[in-house]
């Protein structure tokens, strides 16, 4: 028998006889309440509720869950859009992709928070699931086999497409960012897919799964002389020579989970190829993220003051 609101995502605490439970309720929308229940889901008592008071004072917006389909066009997937709190629908919004998408990640997920502090920059930012999802189950995951940097990275793309049927959102102006995996997946987002990207930001990125640890990289790839073809297709550098849009790199000189060698094969890539990008360094730093500050001012700078430019030429290395 069903004790809980099926509307409402629970985190449960029994009691140690299981005769009772502590229930933390909430959804995207909806802030979290915690109450103490028993085994029949009475409530015992109201412990705690979120005060909407300074939240409802700035005017914020709530966030939204929405569904689309995946590259496929089979899966149902979900995303969460976050709105500047003087949204306009009337008005055209440049979109930023907050990605991770590893595997057994999510991007949408039914915990209420406020909307995001990079919209009162005017853009709108979503998070999109992709066939790389948690809690869909094995079938669902085996999308991904063999094939990291192409599924997931697909279906970011094709989140992207459906936000762009919607009259506010700015399909021209598109800029994708993460770290680690995130870092990976922004900057084949915006090699592979041209069209949807205009600019990314890739912080500590893996950019070919041969130089990645094996303990990781095997258990969804194999190995490279059983799986070639993949690690070719889910390598960046496969696909340097379609950059169009502008691309921040970010990496720590001492990273000791994605190796450095990663970025200096890319940035080698990119010089052949006669390509313009932008770089920050973190001397001295392990694994870690872009400064956010920075972050934003080059997507500010390539997405709202210059938007129109997309690619600078520059005479190939020799």
């Amino acid at each position: 028998m069903r004790v809980t609101d099926p509307d409402l995502n629970h985190t449960i605490r029994a009691s140690p006889g299981g005769n009772y439970f502590i229930d933390i309720a909430q959804t995207h929308n909806v802030p979290p309440v915690t109450r103490l229940l028993d085994d029949t889901g009475s409530i015992i008592a109201e412990l705690a509720t979120s005060d909407m008071t300074g939240f409802h004072e700035l005017g914020l917006e709530r966030n939204e869950i929405f569904t689309f389909k995946a590259a496929d066009g089979e899966a149902d997937l979900y995303g969460f859009l976050s709105k500047p709190s003087d949204f306009d629908p009337s008005k055209r919004y440049p979109l930023l992709i907050s990605v991770y998408a590893s595997p057994n990640t999510n991007g949408a997920r039914e915990f209420f928070r406020t909307a995001n502090a990079l919209t009162e920059y005017g853009f709108l930012v979503a998070w999109l699931d992709s066939r790389s999802a948690n809690g869909r189950g094995k079938r669902f995951l085996d999308a991904i086999y063999q094939k990291l940097g192409v599924v997931e990275v697909d279906d970011q793309a094709a989140g992207v497409k459906a936000l762009r049927e919607r009259p506010y959102v700015d399909g021209s102006r598109v800029g994708i960012f993460g770290t680690s995996y995130g870092g990976y997946v922004s900057a084949m987002g915006i090699v592979r897919y041209p069209d949807v990207f205009q600019a990314a930001s890739a912080a500590s990125p893996v950019t070919d799964w041969r130089h990645y640890d094996t303990i990781y990289t095997e258990r969804y790839m194999r190995t490279p002389q059983e799986n070639e073809t993949g690690y070719d297709e889910g390598s960046v550098m496969t696909y340097v020579e379609d950059l169009k849009g502008r691309l921040m790199l970010y990496w720590g000189t001492a990273d000791n989970n994605v190796h450095p060698s990663n970025m200096m094969q890319l940035i080698q890539a990119l010089q052949k190829a006669g390509k313009s990008f932008d770089v920050q360094v973190g001397p001295d730093r392990s694994h870690s993220g872009i400064n956010r500050d920075r972050m934003m001012e080059f997507f500010i700078q390539n997405l709202v003051m210059y938007p129109a430019i997309t690619e600078i030429p520059v005479e190939p290395s020799r």
